[in-house]
């Protein structure tokens, strides 16, 4: 493992598995029965409002697929034909994994990192549960929050920037929790990317009713982050597909046609359109978003389309909605996109590298990133190694 480079390596996205303590320790006695880890023909599953979900095999995460496993499932290097649960390596869950333990340092500074954003797991799918009941959702989200900051911190120590979440189906809550993750030194955030549920209906997140969240995160130059997750577009799969099940279900990959529509891509894409068509960033002049594991093929289909729409209308945009991209929007390719024709595309300055580690679809060895960008300069390498989300946190690179 290459561990001495001469420029600092930040990794934008790596993960902690949360064990039920992190939705419960904190929750509100009111919400308590409907967060519950049950049996189900002997299995421990996740129940959230009486609704069993199936998102996360084992919430528990007393059995993980290992890190890096599915590694050669995403790059298409498959020529045997097999399955995606083949590719499946199945280990016992870690105490590092959950929590900020001395172990977890040392395999930082294994892994040849100077720090890390590190994103919840679970909280992926919560969300997508609780739209019909969005004063439980807040409060299970400020729950989790409570427990990240005690466990993980935002990075207090210099090394483990926890990721605190914000939910926006209630702007005046999610206001309030803006403050609290502000007062309690965060640098950056994890939002939702879709459009924002209220228990009747939907909107979107570039409506004028958040702005006064977006307006708080930018005075504070926290950076927001868009990390892919259970956003409630299976629907758009579901009208498709050969009966069978309701959920969106990440590890049973058995339809072509569930991957070949990829519905998360869908998802992010509108989201990012949304934000750009609804004129959040003309608002908001200072503010700064990533999207990160969320890929970036869908981007280049997107940017194409804006820039026509943008010609066809020139007086519904403040600018070329590429400019605009380049201005505020931060991308976190996977290892199999085109990165070099990104980085041509809204600027190298806007590319970042995330692990995903520990996740079975991430490097089990993080700087084997370096093979995904070898055609790029010393120099260019040390922006998307760490200097670019750096910068964005406020870090002297």
């Amino acid at each position: 493992m290459q561990t001495t480079l001469p420029y600092p390596v930040f990794d934008c996205d790596n993960h902690f598995y949360e064990p039920p303590e992190a939705l419960l320790r904190h929750l509100p006695k009111e919400y308590e029965q409907l967060i519950q880890y049950v049996q189900v023909n002997g299995r421990t599953k996740l129940a959230i409002d009486g609704k069993i979900s199936d998102y996360i095999p084992n919430p528990t995460f007393e059995v993980v697929a290992a890190p890096g496993c599915h590694v050669d499932y995403y790059r298409g290097n498959n020529p045997e034909g097999k399955s995606f649960r083949e590719f499946n390596v199945v280990e016992k869950g870690i105490p590092e994994y959950a929590y900020k333990t001395p172990r977890r340092y040392e395999m930082l500074q294994e892994h040849g990192l100077v720090g890390a954003m590190v994103y919840p797991t679970l909280a992926s799918v919560i969300e997508g549960h609780m739209g019909h009941n969005p004063a439980f959702c807040h409060a299970a989200i400020h729950s989790l929050n409570q427990w990240i900051k005690e466990e993980w911190g935002f990075g207090q120590d210099g090394k483990f920037y926890g990721m605190p979440v914000i939910t926006m189906m209630k702007p005046d809550l999610a206001l309030e929790e803006a403050q609290w993750i502000i007062d309690n030194g965060a640098r950056t955030v994890l939002i939702r990317p879709t459009y924002v549920p209220d228990g009747h209906g939907s909107r979107s997140m570039g409506s004028p009713e958040f702005d006064s969240v977006w307006a708080l995160l930018a005075k504070h130059q926290i950076f927001v982050t868009f990390h892919i997750s259970d956003n409630g577009y299976n629907d758009v799969y579901a009208r498709h597909r050969i009966g069978g099940r309701s959920e969106f279900l990440p590890f049973d990959k058995q339809d072509p046609l569930e991957i070949v529509m990829d519905v998360n891509a869908t998802a992010v894409q509108h989201h990012l359109a949304s934000l750009i068509c609804h004129g959040v960033f003309d608002r908001h002049p200072t503010l700064k978003v990533g999207y990160v594991e969320c890929g970036a093929y869908w981007l280049f289909p997107l940017i194409e389309r804006m820039h026509h729409v943008y010609k066809m209308q020139p007086k519904m945009f403040k600018q070329d909605p590429l400019e605009t991209i380049r201005e505020h929007v931060y991308i976190h390719p996977n290892y199999e996109d085109d990165i070099k024709r990104l980085a041509e595309l809204i600027g190298v300055e806007n590319v970042l590298f995330g692990s995903d580690w520990p996740h079975p679809e991430g490097y089990a060895v993080p700087l084997d990133w370096l093979n995904d960008i070898e055609a790029f300069s010393e120099t260019d390498k040390a922006k998307i190694m760490g200097g670019n989300i750096m910068r964005l946190l406020r870090l002297a690179a």
